[in-house]
């Protein structure tokens, strides 16, 4: 066995169905391990870990297999069937799937996966159309990030992100998320990890989630100043379903930000991980 490593040029493909393509490769006689992902930096220096060394670009696919000799053509040739959409039955004969946001009609929530120098302008065009923006897509820039906040707040919209892994809204997940019962409890979240256990958590308690709002690990910074942050809270105090008010995340730079965030009267509480101080107002 020894690993097998291709890169096919400037395919990109959304990280949640590369890691479903590599589910079902594995299964394939004589693969070992199947790694699909984009050629990020970060990327390749965990298969460089596994001993599967490449030189890509961030745009490109990355296909390592471990496995028999000659494998590599027959898992290559696979993962072209699926990228292209190849499932099998029905899945063939779905209807052709919009590919640009005027395309899509109906809906509230844009969810944005490109690779990140693309990903700021289709959020930006996803708020201009009024649409909360589910930002999934990692390297979008401070700059941008607080630009596309500030435009969001002043239209009453969400911008989850970037690098948001995890929202629950109305019981319907994005991202990451787990299968948990409805309730009273609205989390908002700077740690996609935190919002998945702390949802866990209430469910094994015997509670629930209205939603989770994940604002992306830099919302409660200085430079970002929790602008997402207020906005969810806000969003939440206004939902009939949500009674209580929770706020997960990791040393909140801008903790001063969310004075008189919350509504008075209605029960918040804040896990704050490395925190040891007050939360002002709340």
């Amino acid at each position: 066995m020894s690993w097998q490593v291709l890169t096919l040029p400037d395919r990109y493909a959304d990280s949640v169905r590369l890691m479903g393509i590599a589910r079902k490769l594995r299964g394939h006689d004589g693969v070992a391990a199947c790694e699909v992902v984009m050629g990020t930096p970060a990327n390749l220096s965990a298969l460089a870990a596994l001993g599967a060394r490449a030189e890509a670009r961030p745009g490109d696919l990355v296909v390592a297999v471990d496995g028999e000799d000659g494998v590599g053509d027959a898992v290559l040739a696979e993962v072209e069937r699926l990228l292209a959409g190849g499932g099998g039955g029905a899945a063939e004969r779905e209807p052709e799937r919009p590919r640009t946001l005027a395309a899509v009609g109906g809906g509230n929530v844009a969810l944005v996966s490109v690779p990140g120098e693309y990903a700021t302008l289709e959020a930006d065009r996803a708020l201009t159309r009024g649409l909360h923006v589910f930002l999934f897509s990692d390297h979008v820039s401070l700059e941008d990030e607080i630009a596309l906040k500030r435009r969001g707040a002043e239209r009453g919209l969400l911008v989850m992100g970037p690098e948001c892994g995890t929202a629950m809204l109305a019981g319907i997940g994005l991202g990451f998320a787990n299968v948990v019962r409805a309730g009273p409890v609205g989390v908002v979240a700077a740690a996609g990890t935190g919002a998945q256990e702390v949802a866990c958590l209430i469910d094994a308690a015997g509670g629930g989630v209205s939603h989770i709002i994940g604002v992306g690990g830099r919302d409660l910074s200085t430079a970002v100043g929790a602008l997402m942050t207020r906005q969810a809270i806000a969003m939440l105090a206004a939902d009939e379903r949500t009674e209580t008010l929770l706020l997960v995340a990791k040393e909140p730079e801008a903790i001063d930000a969310l004075a008189g965030a919350a509504p008075e009267g209605m029960r918040a509480v804040a896990a704050l991980v490395g925190w040891d101080g007050e939360l002002p107002g709340w």
